[in-house]
């Protein structure tokens, strides 16, 4: 394999336009009636990010299944996700957040071509608290979505370590302890959330009895528009 020059010592951290964490298949549907907050790894291949980036725009893949009928009345969505950063050996500090709400007023039967499909929630830098900057460190994201007044069946697009909650390792009795996780940081911090990002995270505080525990979203992040 070429060495990249990012991997000789000494050598800068390459300057990223585009980079995506994963394009694995398999992912999770999340109830956006009744939010779950996710936390998973940003990098799970590297452990850190590869380079340094001053994103624009982040993205988070998603998949919606909506019928004309289903979607005939006004709602809304809230999503939040949070950029969290190692505080110590058992715990995420909340590095900063971006949130945003979308939805219509008007009942009506075209509203399932809104969410139909695949899809992509996107956070530009000017809904984050702090453009963020990311740089060769080990990152973690948090997120949640919650909808008023309408149950749409969103699929989150990404990567699944298992095709279900863990419970433990070959040979054991089962188990959900957080020894079971294969990656520290990775599970259900709440499985009903609509707050603020909590400022920190504890891994002892992330549940592994989950459908959700065992996936990574798809995130792209960039610092040019498409």
């Amino acid at each position: 394999m070429p060495t990249l020059r990012s991997q000789v010592a000494g050598a800068p951290a390459p300057t990223l336009t585009v980079w995506a964490n994963n394009f694995g298949g398999g992912g999770a549907v999340a109830g956006t009636a009744e939010a779950s907050l996710m936390v998973f790894p940003l990098c799970p291949p590297q452990g850190v990010f590869p380079g340094v980036m001053t994103a624009n725009t982040m993205l988070i893949g998603m998949s919606g299944s909506l019928t004309a009928t289903a979607s005939s009345s006004s709602h809304s969505f809230s999503v939040s996700v949070g950029l969290y950063t190692l505080a110590n050996s058992t715990q995420l500090s909340l590095l900063n957040s971006a949130s945003s709400t979308f939805g219509t007023g008007a009942g009506a039967t075209g509203n399932s071509s809104l969410y139909h499909g695949p899809r992509q929630l996107s956070f530009h830098s000017s809904q984050w608290s702090a453009v963020p900057a990311l740089s060769q460190t080990q990152y973690w994201l948090a997120f949640w979505m919650r909808s008023s007044n309408l149950a749409v069946p969103m699929s989150i697009s990404g990567f699944r370590w298992m095709t279900s909650n863990f419970s433990g390792f070959l040979g054991i009795a089962n188990t959900n302890s957080s020894s079971a996780r294969p990656y520290p940081g990775m599970g259900v911090f709440s499985a009903s959330f609509s707050s603020a990002m909590p400022g920190s995270i504890a891994f002892s505080q992330l549940r592994q009895a989950d459908a959700l525990a065992a996936v990574v979203p798809t995130v792209v992040v960039r610092n040019i528009d498409a």
